[in-house]
């Protein structure tokens, strides 16, 4: 049979008469978009995202359900096809409902795919659900125990009960890889000869070092301690994080090649100038460990001390008994913990004052809770004014405040109420009113500071001015959540690798995310396909005996515990998510990246051990339809859901991790 000639992007391509141009051009490897095609089934042209251009007659065809002819010539993509497919596109979402990310991973900060890894607990694989938690957070056992968890915060049980236990989950997952012989590590990349120093071992100098080793490079963390682990070391109490939960998310690190050089500050045992010599990169993970003032009179006196050195001084057991009285001003993790600490080291009353109210406080609720209930004493809407030392006791004097007009936070300003003045003797004072970027050790970066301090680098990449030079964590951000700082060394890792690799540093590009709107605005056929169940209470130490006792108050799921807990996960995130032709195209041709919520008039769900169907994620390409009448009983369920390019159909959560 003749061959015929025609051209597609400039290159001369052959083929048989009657042959479409979809077809042509696959077989020369030039690649078209398509939607509702399948190469089984008769071709409709339906969806037109495989649109092209026939030059010379100012015509727009189906590629999929044109036939080549001799001499024709085409163009794939131009402005005017990505138009035509944009417009497409955006009235096939309009049909399109669902969530393809479930809220709770899309609001953590290191992106951890969080429905998959609670499946993975549910169906009794934990080794797959740490190796689905390290591929975003390294470091579980001591976020699982840290973290303030904004995911639970948007989960969508929200609209039936009470949100996962998210954090708890992951700890679980964490504390059963710690007890097995062989630890999880990740496949490493090639040597490349690279080598990276990293300046600080908290959250994020480790994240970052655990990406960069991986990738082949070279790693040694430099720090100003004798151990690792920064702040998560020597400033949270070891009833909160004990050390060997510490010492456990740092072993595979030493497994993958990590080096570590304790004892040497940067900027006199280390400087910029002899490190660029030495390494091919850094990264300054410094955090911000230096206390804020209280600014008020009589915070020099003795007995005074802030929450950072109060904390350091009881993990390092240089702490002595802190008194009878304590007093704690500050609202955050660091005045909570000293409290507690404070009351294991033998204080016989504790009292915190805080500005705002409880519901304000930025400690993690769970944590004010906890202290509440071992016999802290908190005062709120109360504000110190100044100090003053009494012979072998200090007096501190507070005020009253109410809420007043919004700050920059949206919360309502704390106003000093006229003549409230109160006065409490104590004899250990802990201030705790937040932390910030050592100004002599930014002046040592070289990078430039912002008005707080902060080292100045590109807000995406991190990367400096100096290309070879990139800051992350507290010490940019100002001092925020362990697992932003872990997603910051991950976005460091990313950038460093890319100037390794002599290519342009830029951060990857975001896929397109369709989403049913905030925690509880999904449709309410949504939540009924789901019962009540109560949250599974993570088991915990009774507050009596816990006096005198830096034991872990959270004793952990056990394995039946956390199989019910994992079971009331929604499973909001796409069957289909990494296989969805909608989302890949949309993210290719659409400008913007989340979809805004679309209210599906025909929201239904249903599943049976084979394949699950969502009816409001179907945009009529027919594939389905067409498959049932044209290949009748040679179906095979599998196939018709993974031909589904949408997610309508698809397999069950647990067919689909299995055959994976």
């Amino acid at each position: 049979m003749n061959q015929l000639l025609l051209t597609i992007n400039q290159q001369t391509v052959t083929a048989t008469p009657g042959t479409s141009i979809l077809d042509a051009a696959t077989g020369a490897g030039i690649a078209i978009p398509t939607l509702c095609f399948l190469n089984s089934l008769h071709e409709t042209g339906s969806c037109w995202m495989c649109i092209v251009e026939i030059k010379g007659k100012n015509r727009f065809v189906p590629a999929c359900d044109t036939s080549v002819s001799e001499g024709m010539v085409i163009e794939t993509d131009n402005a005017e096809i990505g138009a035509m497919r944009r417009q497409n596109l955006e009235r096939i979402i309009e049909e399109h409902g669902g969530d393809c990310m479930g809220p709770c991973e899309l609001s953590c900060p290191a992106g951890c795919n969080i429905p998959d890894f609670i499946a993975a607990i549910a169906r009794h694989d934990e080794n797959k659900a740490i190796e689905i938690i390290k591929q975003s957070i390294p470091l579980p056992g001591i976020l699982g125990r840290i973290c303030p968890a904004p995911c639970e915060d948007e989960c969508r049980r929200h609209g039936i009960d009470k949100p996962v236990s998210i954090c708890a989950l992951k700890r679980y997952a964490a504390d059963r890889e710690r007890a097995q012989p062989d630890r999880f590590i990740p496949e490493i990349s090639p040597k490349t000869g690279k080598k990276v120093a990293i300046i600080g071992s908290g959250p994020a100098g480790l994240s970052a070092a655990w990406f960069l080793l991986c990738k082949g490079h070279a790693v040694t963390i430099f720090d100003t301690e004798a151990q690792a682990g920064g702040m998560m070391r020597y400033g949270i109490p070891r009833f909160r994080l004990p050390e060997a939960v510490i010492d456990s998310d740092i072993a595979p690190l030493l497994n993958m090649g990590l080096e570590f050089r304790f004892n040497t500050t940067f900027g006199q045992d280390c400087t910029l100038e002899v490190l660029q010599v030495e390494f091919d990169a850094v990264f300054l993970a410094i955090g911000a460990q230096k206390a804020s003032t209280m600014n008020i009179p009589g915070e020099d006196n003795a007995g005074v001390i802030s929450g950072v050195n109060f904390l350091r001084n009881t993990t390092t057991g240089e702490q002595p008994h802190p008194g009878n009285r304590v007093v704690v001003t500050g609202g955050g993790n660091t005045a909570i913990d000293a409290a507690r600490t404070a009351l294991r080291l033998g204080a016989s009353t504790v009292t915190i004052l805080y500005r705002r109210s409880r519901k304000e406080m930025p400690a993690n609720s769970s944590e004010i809770g906890e202290a509440l209930a071992e016999g802290v004493t908190l005062i709120e809407w109360s504000a110190p004014t100044a100090i003053k030392a009494l012979n072998d006791t200090l007096e501190i004097t507070a005020i009253t405040m109410q809420p007043g007009a919004p700050d920059q936070s949206g919360r309502r300003r704390p106003v000093p109420i006229e003549g409230s003045e109160f006065t409490i003797l104590a004899d250990t004072i802990i201030s705790a009113i937040g932390q910030q970027i050592d100004h002599s050790v930014a002046h040592r970066a070289e990078t430039g500071t912002g008005k707080h301090g902060e080292l100045l680098v590109d807000a995406d990449t991190l990367q400096s001015k100096r290309p070879w030079l990139f800051a992350g964590g507290d010490c940019v951000t100002g001092s925020d959540m362990a697992i932003r700082a872990v997603e910051q060394g991950k976005r460091a890792a990313h950038g460093i690798n890319l100037y390794l690799n002599g290519e342009i540093v830029s951060i990857p590009k975001a896929s397109f995310n369709s989403s049913y709107g905030a925690r509880d605005a999904a449709p309410k056929a949504f939540y009924s396909k789901a019962l009540p169940i109560k949250r599974v209470p993570l088991p915990e130490l009774l507050p009596s005996v816990r006096t005198g006792s830096f034991s872990e108050v959270a004793t952990g799921y056990t394995e039946e515990l956390a199989r019910t807990e994992a079971a009331r996960c929604l499973q909001c995130r796409c069957n289909a998510i990494n296989d969805c032709r909608l989302r890949e195209l949309a993210s290719r041709y659409l400008p913007f990246h989340a979809k805004k919520r679309h209210e599906h008039p025909d929201f239904y769900f249903a599943e049976n051990g084979d394949i699950s169907m969502e009816r409001q994620k179907c945009v009529d390409c027919g594939i389905c339809v067409r498959m049932l009448e044209e290949l009748e009983k040679d179906i095979d369920i599998a196939v018709m859901a993974e031909s589904c390019p949408t997610g309508a159909l698809s397999l069950p959560v647990a067919i689909r991790n299995h055959c994976s």
